[in-house]
């Protein structure tokens, strides 16, 4: 039986990191998926907007359940694998953000690092080869962001465009039917782009990404996902992902919808023989809604997504949280009086 297994819910670190400073808020972004960028990750965030001058940093989870039979087979026509199917992950990420007050090109400069890690269990009655995978805690590639441009349009919008680098630093091994690996080992570039609207009590945002994949050395995602050899020289097809967020504030308090939505633009390509079982276009739409609050110093956000179109990619329930605070600020000039 093959599986496209690109997407299951255990794997890379991502994201992108913003503090939205026109409205006194702060946060952060965090883990999963087999690819290098966690679909969903910048909701509740606006990556148009660049924040004041300063360190930030921040600390998020990301909790995805799926249910029984949740995971597609796209070499049987979609259709879930029937029986007892658990793939739960747990991601955890640290995101620090450098504003250093610089201007190009009338933008606000600033650059962002990423590092996550996660624990991941998969097993199923009716899939020997997932019969009991046991619970892996794994370091995730980091993200790297060294470029990251914000524009005020004025009126409260802004607009920003960013280029991020993931290498295979995380865990690499070669599954094993007791010890899954979906970590990617390859490489991504991914360039970004958002727009952002923030006054006294709406903020929007809608943040996209590009991820532009190398071939895989063949370490990860070999068996039990596939034969011997047949991930080495496969190519994972590009990929867009786009997160959006509608909140409203009142007080200290932001609630409102939330969404993502991924999107395959390339066919794979490459791999050893039996690898062609696994090219199968994927995309996800999922929807949800968040509650922030901010105590000041410290900002939190918390929501859900579920999802509401799947093809050929492992989807479930996701709950997230994140905190963040500004590690450092230029000190303010001291008032001095001439006599």
């Amino acid at each position: 039986m093959t599986r496209r297994l690109k997407n299951l819910v255990l794997g890379g670190a991502t994201a992108a990191l913003a503090i939205g400073g026109a409205v006194s808020q702060s946060f952060a972004v965090e883990p999963n998926d087999f690819t290098n960028y966690l679909r969903g990750a910048t909701q509740g965030l606006p990556l148009g907007a660049a924040p004041p001058t300063g360190i930030y940093a921040s600390f998020g989870v990301n909790a995805t359940g799926l249910p029984a039979g949740s995971i597609y087979n796209a070499g049987a026509g979609n259709q879930t694998i029937p029986g007892k199917t658990d793939a739960p992950a747990f991601g955890y990420g640290v995101s620090l953000l450098f504003v250093p007050g610089w201007t190009f090109l009338g933008a606000t400069y600033s650059a962002a690092v990423v590092q996550g890690a996660y624990i991941s269990t998969a097993e199923s009655g009716a899939n020997p080869p997932f019969a009991s995978s046991g619970a892996n805690a794994q370091l995730a590639n980091t993200n790297i962001t060294p470029i990251d441009l914000s524009w005020s349009l004025g009126h409260g919008w802004f607009v920003a465009g960013a280029v991020t680098i993931v290498g295979p630093d995380g865990s690499q091994y070669a599954a094993t039917p007791t010890s899954v690996n979906l970590n990617p080992d390859y490489w991504t570039v991914a360039p970004g782009a958002a727009l952002s609207y923030l006054d006294a009590n709406w903020l929007f945002s809608a943040n996209f990404r590009y991820d532009i994949n190398t071939a895989s050395r063949g370490v990860t995602m070999n068996a039990p996902f596939a034969a011997p050899g047949a991930m080495n020289g496969y190519t994972s097809g590009n990929e867009l992902f786009g997160d959006f967020t509608w909140l409203y504030k009142v007080g200290k308090w932001q609630f409102g919808p939330v969404g993502y939505f991924e999107a395959q633009t390339t066919a794979d390509s490459g791999g050893g023989p039996g690898s062609a079982a696994l090219y199968a276009n994927q995309s996800q739409v999922a929807v949800g809604a968040l509650v922030g609050y901010d105590f000041g110093p410290v900002a939190m956000q918390a929501w859900f997504d579920d999802t509401v179109e799947c093809q050929n990619a492992v989807c479930g329930l996701d709950v997230w949280f994140r905190t963040s605070f500004r590690l450092w600020a230029p000190e303010s000039k001291p008032i001095v009086a001439k006599y």
